[in-house]
């Protein structure tokens, strides 16, 4: 394990530090437990997204939600120390670049903590800290959360929790790349094999839907190779008065996607 990089935090993450200079809106992220809260938050958003309702921005913010989830899983599995993404310890804020809009999440008090010592209760069983740490976030930061997002745009919560799986499968393949050591890579692949095993009911739903059946796609930014096909829509095609569906969209038929395909590779070749 070795120091947090803080740059890797805030590009994946888009977890910082310091306050946002160019923020257009924040707000306690603890408030967004409450659903009148989190309506709030999806009827500013949404003025700047441009989404067909509210239940669409609802969906879309877990494009931003994936950055705690990305957070939570490099700290406990790569770095020597943590600090805290507990709810009550940060503050959302609202950036506009270019038209575009995002959220990072700023840190209220970034001290750093050492992981806790592994529990040993018996002489044959060991109980990993990294797993308690994932089981308690899941549960106790990212449920309440994205429970009270989806109440407040009457969105399905399972579509909300799937927005997050195709991610958690990208950052353990991208992490097992990286220039790391064994006990990293266990490490690595400990939380996710963790999570995605982790009870439905846990994460408040009847099926745990971060574990889901990859389905590969030809790549047409490097021809060759493949991609992952998303396990659920995002809703892309909602956002911004209208766009296309994403090119690993499991809602485009094969004839759709290989037009795709054809498209993105000929407008690469200019």
């Amino acid at each position: 394990m070795g120091a947090i990089n803080y740059t890797w935090l805030q590009q994946y993450g888009r977890i910082t530090t310091e306050a946002s200079m160019e923020s257009v809106y924040e707000m306690p992220m603890a408030a967004l437990r409450q659903p009148e809260k989190a309506r709030e938050m999806l009827e500013v958003y949404n003025k700047h997204l441009q989404a067909e309702s509210i239940r669409s921005a609802a969906v879309y913010f877990m494009h931003s939600v994936r950055g705690l989830m990305l957070g939570v899983h490099y700290m406990t599995a790569l770095c020597d120390t943590w600090v805290d993404l507990s709810l009550e310890n940060m503050n959302l804020q609202l950036e506009v670049k270019d038209g575009r809009a995002a959220f990072c999440f700023q840190l209220v008090d970034g001290t750093e903590y050492p992981h806790p010592s592994p529990v040993c209760p018996t002489d044959t069983t060991k109980i990993s800290w990294r797993t308690d740490v994932l089981t308690s976030y899941y549960r106790e930061q990212l449920r309440p959360l994205i429970e009270g997002v989806a109440s407040a745009g009457d969105a399905n919560l399972g579509q909300m929790w799937s927005q997050l799986a195709s991610m958690l499968r990208w950052y353990k393949t991208t992490a097992l790349q990286m220039n790391i050591e064994e006990a990293e890579r266990e490490a690595v692949i400990e939380g996710y094999e963790h999570v995605i095993a982790m009870p439905a009911d846990l994460l408040g739903l009847k099926k745990n839907v971060l574990s889901f059946k990859p389905v590969e796609i030809d790549n047409p930014h490097q021809p060759g190779e493949t991609m992952l096909m998303k396990p659920v829509c995002c809703l892309h095609h909602q956002v911004y008065g209208g766009q296309n569906y994403c090119y690993s969209c499991p809602k485009l038929s094969k004839a759709e996607r290989q037009e795709r395909y054809d498209a993105i590779v000929a407008a690469k070749l200019g």
